[in-house]
């Protein structure tokens, strides 16, 4: 299993399924959903006005992008309020994560950390959180684990993002073998 750990603009993503989450207190999204409503021309805003979405926890919706985000389906995850957000609720994520593109039939996926450096969590371990979420919904349910997860990560916390990406591969060693990729350094990391 391969975890690539990417800063990057929404522009350079071109997966299959993106998975952005957002809080039901920030307005505007803020994060990479934010970028992201920005590039859909505040759709998200739009909608969160409107009353059509809400934010609150494991709200999912699938949006479309109309080619402005490269991903052909983009998600976006409802994550209660920001200032109650907790490692368990990052690890329901993940799990909401796998499934919702496994039931879409989505051939690889992207998430970002949302509520990095805007809440009172480690980063490293928000990052275990949903990432361990992740993997074990796909051992638990398909009997295996998908080969390739991609991370999206703000360049101000990258380091951190992948420090947890080291801890979870730490923690998951007996189970399965896992590369972390760091894609900013472009170099493998052991």
């Amino acid at each position: 299993m391969k975890i690539n750990v990417l800063s990057e603009s929404l522009d350079a993503l071109a997966y299959d399924g993106l998975v952005l989450g957002f809080f039901s207190d920030e307005r505007p999204p803020r994060g990479y959903c934010g970028l992201a409503d920005w590039r859909l021309n505040g759709l998200i805003s739009k909608l969160i006005v409107e009353g059509r979405i809400t934010g609150a926890f494991m709200e999912k919706t699938l949006i479309f992008s109309n080619h402005r985000i490269p991903s052909s389906k983009t998600f976006l995850l409802g994550l209660g309020e920001s200032t109650q957000l907790t490692y368990e609720k990052l690890y329901t994520a993940g799990s909401t994560i796998s499934q919702t593109l496994s039931e879409t039939e989505c051939a690889d996926l992207v998430f970002d950390i949302p509520g990095s450096g805007r809440c009172n969590l480690e980063i490293p371990r928000m990052a275990v959180a949903m990432v361990s979420g992740v993997f074990d919904f796909c051992d638990r349910k398909q009997g295996g684990v998908a080969s390739d997860m991609t991370v999206l990560s703000d360049r101000n916390y990258f380091d951190e993002v992948v420090l947890g990406m080291h801890e979870f591969k730490v923690s998951v060693k007996n189970r399965i073998a896992v590369d972390v990729i760091d894609q900013a350094a472009s170099a493998r990391i052991a």
